[in-house]
């Protein structure tokens, strides 16, 4: 555990323990005067606490020393969070915590729960599990197995190691040169020719694996090539002289008596700066190791001992939002990054240039496109992303509303547009575009509802049972553009220009009012059930509009509008004009006699014009059966015609 993590967790671990030591560890009293006790209430509980080691407290039935009565609130609360509520009583074992600043990690945290039972276990000291199988509950099994044992291993973890808090490294019982010493006898003719004669007293894990290994004498799985031959005097001094483990030169000059062949490639402006500057021992073990190449640590986390990121490594806040490469986060830095060199004509340690090292892992987004983006035609991958993390999806160098308008103007122009398409607002370009390549017209993903559909999920279920041929197709780029627009629905044209663009013999004249040019205003843009597609059954559609049934309820109303036959009398889409250019005359023929005769006999002798029905009647209804208008002339009214026509009859 590093000095400064145990710095930390100590200073709020000596607040918790000393506000724990300033209370008593007062039983509780669990049944009071009169009341009754928890177990009269919860019998089952007896039983199941009294099995195998018990806590005290059940033991004394003292329930109420660590749980709050819970009374008429359902609940069994703690008195206090651990580990405040065991050290309560636990206050000796407190008190060794703060003495030994070395923590185990659950006891750090404050989880006494991780490893011990607070009523009853099967274990001594109340653990959740015999022995070695608690600790394989964190630590690798396998880093204790192996064709060679440490001996104390096999009387357990506690014959090294303290459980809780140590003032050693890696919770060990003593400094580990002295916890050696007491089973390896150093001053052992044996002992000593097994170290090249060198008085070793220190160190042991430097070359052999404290638990288990595969090679003899516990050696770790890589060694030094002069260390396993014993030739130790060719770094240090020699065994008898007065300082034997005196290193003979300085690390890189040492280190350059057998790797002469790499003194001058490092001599390099562009070389791994602990190589420039010689200290070889910033990444190597001088003596054994067990990974390759001698490393003093395990590569995937040795970078990050120098090299720091937000989001991966060794203090990376990985808890923050961000996005990663996946070889940088395993820590396979060596995948695209040379130890002490780059390649000839690269920087940064790059194996090869940076763009053809993405491909070797992203060849398929190298592949020709028939429609190719031309930054990844061109092998341009940093242009648009970073090699290790960023704080945009993709590893992207900036957000990518802000990438692609960089190159493509239009992003910012459309920005400017009143109407929106949510994605493009987003700044979720790759929703639509393929970003690499594609077989699209503009890197689109799909055509029309292919790549609509899957954000419009609604209207595509409309689109199973739609008429409108270019709905039904999917053509929605006939109507819709994909970033933004000034109309409404994100509509290429105004609706009368769109909808004429296939139905020529529709477009509005001139002096069409303006409610009638606008097709949606009556029409179902993708279709509906309805004939034509109408947003209603006539009248109630036309009456959205047109205040013509105010005597439909108390009055009488023209039964063609009644009935919604408003077409047989209107032209819908030029209403200035009749259908076919008609009459009156001969819109009203067609269902009423209008001949002379007739007319003559129906209007007291009097023959009215040939188109002047709507001089007295109102087409769509009116107070009674005659349909003639509300306000009428005072002869008129008293049916005195022959005041004014003297032609007709009295």
């Amino acid at each position: 555990m590093k000095q400064r993590t145990v710095f930390l967790w100590l200073g709020g671990l000596f607040l918790i323990v000393m506000a724990a030591l300033l209370q008593s560890c007062a039983p509780g009293v669990t049944p009071t005067k009169g009341g009754k006790s928890c177990l009269d209430c919860h019998p089952e509980y007896k039983q199941r606490y009294s099995q195998g080691v018990v806590h005290q407290p059940v033991k004394s039935g003292d329930c109420a020393g660590c749980h709050r009565k819970h009374g008429l609130i359902g609940g069994a609360y703690l008195k206090q969070e651990e580990p405040k509520l065991c050290f309560r009583c636990h206050q000796s074992f407190a008190r060794r915590l703060v003495d030994n600043p070395l923590l185990h990690d659950p006891v750090s945290k404050g989880k006494c729960s991780s490893c011990h039972q607070p009523h009853n276990a099967p274990e001594k000291n109340l653990l959740n599990k015999p022995g070695e199988q608690l600790c394989f509950e964190c630590h690798d099994q396998g880093l204790f197995t192996g064709t060679f044992i440490h001996q104390p291993l096999t009387k357990g973890c506690q014959a090294c190691h303290e459980t809780h808090s140590s003032k050693v490294e890696k919770l060990l019982i003593k400094d580990e040169s002295a916890l050696c010493q007491d089973c390896h006898d150093i001053k052992a003719k044996k002992f000593i020719q097994q170290h090249g004669g060198y008085p070793v007293a220190t160190g042991c894990s430097d070359c052999h694996n404290v638990h288990a290994a595969d090679n003899p004498a516990l050696l770790k799985d890589y060694t030094h090539r002069p260390v396993a031959a014993k030739d130790c005097d060719s770094c240090h001094a020699a065994a008898d002289s007065e300082q034997p483990f005196k290193i003979a030169d300085t690390s890189a000059a040492l280190c350059y008596r057998c790797h002469d062949e790499q003194q001058a490639a490092f001599r390099s402006s562009k070389t791994h700066a602990p190589v420039a500057d010689g200290d070889c021992f910033a990444c190597h073990s001088p003596h054994a190791s067990n990974y390759i190449g001698i490393t003093k640590t395990d590569p995937q986390k040795l970078c990050f001992e120098c090299h720091s990121f937000e989001y991966i490594g060794n203090s990376s806040g990985k808890a923050q939002s961000g996005t990663v490469h996946q070889p940088a986060a395993d820590g396979e830095c060596l995948s695209c990054h040379g130890p002490h060199l780059p390649a000839a004509g690269e920087s940064t340690l790059l194996r090869k240039p940076g763009n053809k090292l993405c491909l070797d892992c992203h060849e398929d987004k190298a592949q020709q496109q028939p429609v190719p983006h031309q930054p990844a035609a061109d092998g341009d991958c940093l242009g648009c992303h970073l090699p290790h993390e960023s704080r945009y999806a993709g590893l992207l160098v900036k957000n990518q509303r802000t990438l692609c308008g960089d190159c493509h103007q239009v992003v910012g122009e459309d920005l400017g547009l009143p109407n929106l398409h949510r994605p493009f607002v987003a700044g979720e370009c790759s929703a639509c575009h393929a970003p690499h390549g594609g077989k699209n017209q503009d890197l689109l993903r799909g055509s029309g509802a292919d790549i609509c559909g899957k954000c419009h999920g609604t209207i595509e279920t409309e689109r199973k049972t739609a008429r409108h041929k270019p709905f039904k197709e999917g053509r929605c780029e006939l109507c819709h553009v994909s970033h933004g627009s000034v109309l409404p629905f994100l509509l290429a044209k105004d609706s009368k220009d769109l909808c004429v663009g296939c139905h020529a013999d529709r477009r509005p004249p001139a002096g069409t009012p303006g409610g009638h040019q606008n097709c949606s205003v009556c029409h179902h843009a993708h279709g509906n059930d309805e004939k034509n597609y109408l947003l209603k059954e006539l009248p109630e559609l036309c009456l959205s509009c047109h205040n013509v049934d105010r005597y439909w309820a108390n009055g009488v109303g023209h039964a063609p509008a009644v009935a919604g036959q408003c077409g047989a009398c209107h032209d819908p889409h030029t209403p200035q004009l009749s259908p076919g250019k008609m009459t009156d005359a001969d819109i009203c023929s067609g269902c009423h006699a209008i001949d002379a005769a007739t007319l003559t006999k129906s209007h007291q002798g009097v023959t009215p014009g040939k188109d002047s029905c709507l001089s007295c009647h109102d087409p769509h209804g009116g107070p009674d059966a005659s349909l003639t208008l509300p306000v009428k002339h005072a002869p008129f009214a008293d049916g005195d015609c022959i005041s004014c026509h003297p032609g007709g009859d009295k």
